[in-house]
């Protein structure tokens, strides 16, 4: 088996299961059709040159495997791979300076996972309402679905709560440690989100850094407990540079029989997530109409 774990869908989380499973120090996905963003996928860390070393291999071979030592003596490896609809492209691996040769096996496990992402890359151009990076909803559905939810309220005579995550900082994540290790942070928090909801919670993607979540027939109190207890995890701590990733979150409520829909909740929880931010973020606060209720749940 390729994968282990739970599959979220996610090009960038399959790449990274494959990465560790196979011990290699990167992946990545070449468009030979795209001169805007001929790497669309891609984990791991990359030497000088070995994107355009794969990509040559690539194009001097095509339909091939093939490969070839970098001059930092990095293995680089180049399977070929059918991009959809048509576009050739192909996969890279590649291990670290002076790592073992590849050998017939991994030449096996290359078109194993060019196979295996043509699948998953086919897959999320048709799923419109799945976020293509960490595999969550995006907001175009959850707004949808959050409002279906919603409609059902008021005959069950329940209420319910909307939280919205915003992760703190990420410009600095992206900009000290790049865009590729501020993805991974993306998708685990998606993959945190998610272990921690109930069945029938709605979680998603609701914009670059920010992830909601819809729960039926919960109170402020409530949501506001789990809040606390998500502020105090310590995700992300294994940063180069020291620093924690913490997490800012609005918490909403609506009341059975109000009337209100999710834009309107999406806007309050919006509200007091600039609240926290504005104090140094890192905690919780709840929206409501004559007070507000505030967590400090600081990761620090």
């Amino acid at each position: 088996m390729l994968l282990t774990g739970d599959y979220d869908g996610s090009i960038v989380a399959i790449l990274e299961s494959l990465r560790e499973t196979a011990e290699l120090e990167g992946l990545a996905v070449i468009d030979l059709t795209a001169s805007d963003l001929p790497v669309p996928y891609s984990v791991g860390a990359a030497g000088q040159g070995t994107i355009a070393i794969g990509r040559g291999l690539l194009l001097a071979q095509p339909g091939v495997t093939n490969h070839a030592t970098a001059p930092d003596r990095r293995s680089i490896m180049a399977c070929p791979l059918l991009l959809p609809p048509s576009r050739p492209g192909g996969v890279l691996l590649w291990r670290a300076p002076r790592a073992r040769p590849w050998t017939d096996a991994d030449h096996s496990l290359a078109a194993s996972v060019a196979m295996l992402l043509n699948l998953a890359v086919s897959a999320s151009i048709g799923q419109i309402g799945i976020d293509r990076l960490t595999g969550v909803p995006n907001r175009r559905w959850f707004l949808d679905e959050a409002d279906r939810h919603i409609e059902r309220l008021d005959v069950d005579g329940l209420g319910g709560t909307l939280c919205l995550i915003d992760i703190d900082d990420m410009r600095r994540v992206n900009l000290t440690q790049g865009r590729q290790y501020g993805d991974r942070v993306l998708v685990r928090m998606a993959a945190q989100l998610r272990a921690m909801v109930r069945p029938g919670d709605v979680v998603a993607r609701v914009g670059g850094d920010q992830f909601a979540i819809w729960q039926t027939g919960m109170d402020h109190l409530t949501a506001a407990e789990r809040a606390e207890a998500l502020c105090l995890l310590r995700l992300f701590d294994d940063l180069p540079d020291g620093q924690a990733v913490t997490f800012s979150v609005g918490i909403a409520s609506r009341d059975r029989s109000s009337g209100e829909d999710v834009r309107t909740l999406l806007r309050r929880a919006h509200s007091a997530v600039r609240d926290i931010k504005s104090l140094g973020g890192g905690g919780w606060r709840v929206w409501q109409t004559r007070s507000v209720e505030r967590g400090s749940g600081a990761t620090g």
